[in-house]
C-alpha cells in the first residue's frame, strides 16, 4: 500500500462518518429537515473518504484506469458534502422564497463543479475552493443558531466547522508531522475527524430540537 497514513486516515475517517450517519438515522423525525440533510453530509463524507483513500494507498498513478475513475468521483462526491452543507446553512438560518433561491443557485454550483472537475481540471483545490464557502456558510448558521438558543453543542459546531476550515489551510500549505510517516494529507484527516465530531454533536442537538430553529 503506497501513502500509508494517508490511507488508513482516510479510511478512519469513513469508518467514522459512517457511524455518524447510523446514529443520526436513529433519531426521532421531529427535526426531520436536519435528520436527512446531515444523514447525507456525513454520508457523502464517507463515500468521499473510502474512495480518496483507495486512490492514495493503490491508485496513484494518474494514467490508470482506476485513478481516472476514482478520483474524479472522490471530488464529485465532495462537491455533494458542500451542497448539503449550503443547505444546512439554509435550513438553520432562512426560509421562504429565499431558501428556495438559494438552495437552487447552490445546485446550479455544483453542476458546474462536476463540469469543471470532468473537463478542466482535477487536482484537490478545485475541491477546497468549491466546499470552503459552503461550510463558511453552515458554521456561519450553527453560530446564529447558538446565539438563539444558547446551546453549547451549536457553539461546538461552529468551532468544528472554523477547524474544518483551518484543516484545509493546513492541507494547501502541506503542514505534516513527519513527510515520510504522517504527512500533510494525513494531519488533514485527522483534523477533519476531530472537526466532524464537533459537527456531529451540533447534529445530534437539533435533530432532538423541538423548538424552531430558524
Amino acid at each position: 500500500m503506497t501513502q500509508l497514513d494517508v490511507s488508513l486516515t482516510d479510511y478512519g475517517v469513513a469508518a467514522e462518518c459512517v457511524c455518524f450517519s447510523y446514529l443520526t438515522a436513529r433519531r426521532q423525525p421531529e427535526a426531520f429537515k436536519f435528520k436527512s440533510q446531515f444523514i447525507t453530509f456525513f454520508l457523502s463524507v464517507a463515500v468521499a473518504a473510502a474512495a480518496g483513500g483507495t486512490v492514495h494507498g493503490f491508485f496513484l498513478n494518474e494514467r490508470s484506469f482506476e485513478h481516472l475513475t476514482l478520483w474524479p468521483f472522490t471530488l464529485i462526491v465532495i462537491g455533494i458534502t458542500a451542497l448539503t452543507g449550503v443547505q444546512i446553512g439554509v435550513a438553520l438560518q432562512l426560509s421562504g422564497t429565499t431558501a428556495a433561491y438559494i438552495n437552487r443557485f447552490a445546485l446550479a454550483l455544483f453542476l458546474a463543479y462536476i463540469v469543471v472537475v470532468l473537463f478542466v481540471r482535477r487536482d484537490f483545490l478545485v475541491a477546497i475552493i468549491d466546499y470552503l464557502p459552503a461550510l463558511a456558510f453552515m458554521g456561519s448558521g450553527f453560530l446564529l443558531a447558538y446565539r438563539r438558543l444558547r446551546r453549547p453543542r451549536l457553539l461546538v459546531g461552529f468551532l468544528g466547522v472554523c477547524l474544518m476550515l483551518f484543516a484545509a489551510a493546513a492541507q494547501q500549505a502541506k503542514l505534516g508531522i513527519d513527510p515520510r510517516y504522517f504527512d500533510h494529507n494525513a494531519l488533514y484527516h485527522l483534523l477533519q475527524a476531530i472537526a466532524l465530531f464537533m459537527v456531529f454533536l451540533a447534529a445530534q442537538e437539533l435533530t432532538i430540537s423541538k423548538e424552531p430553529i430558524n
